[in-house]
């Protein structure tokens, strides 16, 4: 089982303000379509259409719900020996509800959510490849998994000036019920119970000339799952993040960075599972044209695993923000080229090239 990380979104530093008021209502859709395609023997296309939605609502200056779902559509086509097998799964994703409630000037923030199960958990042998496949960090697809158990998650971060750099620190605990992750036919459905995820964060921030430098560091451990009654853990996660902008020439430079290191962990069936490395680097530089900036972005990212070869994927976009008002629209694409180690290779130097682009349409109210 993949875990996606998402990021640890209440321990924010100190700059990052939460106090709102009752009107500031936000409001985002994003429709966007990613696809790839791995080439070789065996040809594997992947493609997914997401739509997200997420809506901030402030009840006061100290509290706040958000509320975030999704529909999405994920495809996965296989050719092989001449036979083409196509596996797809579609429908609307479990919602995250979230409350946030701010202690001070954003000294103190507790965060309570909740997982509702609204998406589709169980999925079919003819639906696994999609299910799965979507799952990868590396392809980083905007929708991860489709569904899961109810779960809740508590937290709580602090953040405090010191000097001229603020300091954020924040802890959370999320606790998943059971579910059946996998229907695989003849009535035997297997049951799955995720251990407990506990995930600790530490972020600086401070402000350079009229932007921001931003660094931080986060720490997941997860409790042994159980499938059908194989327990097994795929280890801890460290992630490091690091963050840029400012103002460059005619305009404005940023640069983001961050860095998933998995520790050794086993698998449901007992073996082995090494360590894997996921780094990545995005370069962009926006140039306002009155209410348009045009935006254009580099990217780049490397996949090492213990006893493959290394993956790496190159991707060069472009952005434009719009704003009219209170809305602002940002349509973006992107071409990626790479290769990736080669499914079931002998050993090392095996990989498969690959490519693929993707299409974002985000529009926020505010």
């Amino acid at each position: 089982m993949l875990r996606r990380l998402l990021p640890l979104a209440f321990a924010c530093p100190a700059g990052l303000m939460f106090a709102q008021s009752p009107d500031d209502v936000a409001v985002r859709l994003v429709p966007q379509f990613y696809q790839y395609t791995i080439d070789g023997p065996a040809r594997t296309r992947i493609s997914e259409l997401a739509v997200p939605l997420y809506a901030l609502v402030p009840i006061t200056r100290s509290f706040s719900v958000d509320v975030g779902s999704a529909y999405a559509q994920a495809r996965v086509q296989q050719t092989s020996g001449g036979t083409t097998t196509t596996s797809t799964i579609s429908g609307f994703t479990d919602t995250q509800v979230r409350a946030n409630y701010v202690i001070g000037n954003d000294f103190i923030v507790l965060t309570g959510g909740i997982n509702l199960p609204n998406g589709e958990s169980t999925v079919s042998q003819e639906q696994l490849a999609a299910a799965s496949l979507i799952g990868s960090d590396f392809l980083a697809l905007p929708i991860s998994n489709m569904g899961t158990g109810f779960g809740g998650t508590a937290g709580m971060a602090i953040a405090r000036p010191v000097g001229a750099w603020n300091l954020g620190a924040g802890a959370s605990v999320r606790r998943s019920a059971a579910y059946n992750p996998i229907d695989a036919g003849g009535g035997q459905v297997l049951h799955y119970q995720p251990g407990n995820e506990y995930r600790a964060r530490v972020g600086i921030d401070r402000g350079v000339g009229t932007g921001r430098v931003t660094l931080g560091f986060t720490y997941s451990t997860f409790g042994d799952d159980n499938l059908a009654g194989s327990i097994y853990n795929t280890g801890d996660r460290y992630i490091a993040q690091f963050g840029f902008d400012n103002t460059v020439g005619a305009g404005r430079l940023a640069v983001d960075a961050w860095n998933l290191f998995r520790t050794n962990g086993t698998l449901a069936d007992g073996s082995f599972y090494g360590h894997e490395n996921i780094g990545n680097i995005a370069l962009a530089y926006g140039v306002p044209a009155g209410r348009v900036t045009i935006e254009p972005t580099v990217e780049g990212r490397t996949w090492t695993q213990e006893n493959a070869s290394a993956s790496v994927l190159a991707t060069a976009g472009l952005r434009a923000d719009i704003r009219a008002g209170a809305v602002t629209i940002s349509p973006s694409g992107g071409y990626s080229t790479g290769h990736i180690a080669s499914p079931g290779g002998a050993g090392l130097g095996e990989t498969a090239p690959m490519r693929g682009f993707h299409a974002i349409l985000a529009i926020r109210l505010r």
